[in-house]
């Protein structure tokens, strides 16, 4: 297989988003650039220069029809991956995914030509009220799901200990899904609008009157839709985010990306 370098990363991610942007302008669905794609979009016109995928968001509301509608019109070199249909989906929100790539994930079991390709994330926004005391239990089950995914192949020896105890008393993958989507699908309704499920948490629910509709921004050749109070939003997730971090600060989420 061929190794592929950042910049054919970027092109194969902006080539999702397209498609992706297509689909939700057609047929009406709201979505927003949101954590790193969002300030991209501010900082650098288009992608973080070590950046390797991009984060969206829509509001739950509209998710079950997104699926559907990313199912049956997506070109054919991508495909929706949902954690009912590929094994390296371990949480209830979407990925977009180039089928002509496979990442290398060292925390997967998973034979690398079954990995996930180069993929953006579309994550579901839950109206919610940050206050609300069962978002600190979803917090607590998505912790207890990711020990359970990759604990064995964890260097941590009480997480793999943990996995094992996990194991034997019958948990499972979507055992812990299905409880996560229950209590999210519950949350009381309030003045915020929420990714739950992202790397944030909690810092990921912000006030609904923050996104605004329609907000366009460029990102390298094209626009995409973003969150119209994008100064708030950015200070509040990472203060002064126009200051270039350190390379020591700078994360990848992936590093051995490869054509199948």
């Amino acid at each position: 297989m061929k190794r592929i370098d950042i910049t054919e990363c970027h092109y194969r991610l902006l080539n999702i988003a397209k498609a992706f942007d297509e689909i939700c302008t057609k047929h009406n669905i709201p979505y927003y650039m949101l954590g790193g794609t969002m300030l991209g979009a501010i900082r650098h016109k288009g992608f973080i220069p070590w950046d390797d995928d991009m984060d969206f968001g829509v509001p739950m509301n509209y998710y079950s029809e997104l699926i559907d509608l990313l199912e049956e019109e997506l070109p054919d070199k991508f495909k929706c991956c949902t954690y009912k249909n590929h094994p390296c989906v371990l949480y209830p929100f979407i990925k977009i995914q180039d089928i002509e790539t496979c990442i290398d994930d060292p925390r997967s079991n998973v034979n690398l030509k079954e990995q996930l390709g180069v993929n953006i994330d579309v994550f579901p926004l839950f109206d919610c009220d940050v206050n609300d005391v069962e978002l600190s239990s979803i917090f607590r089950l998505i912790r207890l799901q990711t020990i359970f995914n990759v604990g064995s192949t964890s260097n941590n020896f009480f997480k793999m200990i943990f996995k094992r105890i996990l194991g034997m008393m019958c948990f499972n993958k979507d055992m812990f899904i299905n409880r996560i989507v229950y209590k999210c699908n519950h949350l009381a309704d309030g003045n915020y609008l929420g990714n739950i499920l992202g790397r944030w948490k909690r810092k990921e629910i912000i006030p609904k009157e923050w996104y605004g509709l329609n907000m366009r921004y460029q990102f390298e050749d094209i626009t995409l839709c973003g969150i119209k109070d994008f100064d708030k939003y950015l200070s509040h997730m990472y203060g002064d985010y126009m200051k270039i971090p350190s390379r020591e600060e700078q994360s990848v989420h992936c590093e051995n990306i490869y054509i199948r």
